[in-house]
């Protein structure tokens, strides 16, 4: 989003996620921007720091100038054993609730539902939303089999997640204990800083917003 008109259109969803860097550039905000985009929310919003938290002293800025509800930040791989302690320890030391991205449940690939003992630690770090994109519980063309959406479930049950799946499709996605979606607009200048593989056009979000919100009430 980068502009009042869009953060307007978008009145209705959660939580909000900013890329903030020290400049202005095609896949971030500068701090006065973000500022004034914010101004206009009346959901929370998150920073994701461009470069990470190899700048401590710039996400510190962003906390006292922004005054986030939480943090975004990209989960480092736990067979990196370094850089993940690092990250682990880096996170234990910000004062604010944490989004942690860039996660992926595939078809082929289920191997994050067996990463018990990193989440846990990410939970100990003050993560307290995990952004998780399915590939895909609705889709056909790359649908994860039936038989799986209970481990997932239980999974979510124990790690709260925003999901991203093929939501454009229409179809009604199954509960698998999510306590929210994740919805990525289109940047044609630049790739999405979260890695999602599913983007969609401001109208295309507003639509489908509405459309899960109805599906919740359906199911209520």
């Amino acid at each position: 989003m980068n502009s009042a008109v869009e953060i307007g259109r978008l009145s209705s969803i959660d939580v909000a996620s900013f890329a903030v860097g020290r400049s202005s550039s095609a896949n971030a905000l500068d701090v006065d921007q973000c500022r004034s985009l914010c101004s206009g929310l009346d959901c929370v919003y998150a920073v994701y720091p461009i470069g990470g938290f190899d700048d401590i002293g710039f996400c510190r800025e962003l906390f006292e100038e922004l005054k986030p509800r939480y943090l975004e930040f990209t989960v480092v791989d736990p067979e990196k054993m370094e850089l993940s302690a690092a990250q682990l320890r880096a996170l234990s030391t910000l004062d604010v609730g944490k989004i942690a991205n860039e996660l992926f449940v595939l078809k082929d690939d289920l191997s994050l539902l067996s990463r018990i003992s990193h989440m846990d630690a990410l939970v100990q770090a003050g993560v307290e939303l995990f952004q998780i994109e399915v590939q895909s519980l609705a889709d056909p063309e790359a649908r994860i089999a039936r038989r799986s959406h209970a481990r997932i479930a239980q999974f979510l049950f124990r790690y709260p997640a925003l999901i991203g799946d093929s939501f454009a499709l229409g179809v009604d996605l199954p509960d698998v204990n999510q306590v929210g979606y994740n919805l990525t607009l289109t940047n044609e200048s630049a790739r999405a800083y979260d890695l999602s593989q599913q983007h969609y056009a401001l109208s295309s979000v507003i639509s489908i917003v509405k459309g899960l919100r109805a599906a919740r009430i359906r199911r209520a």
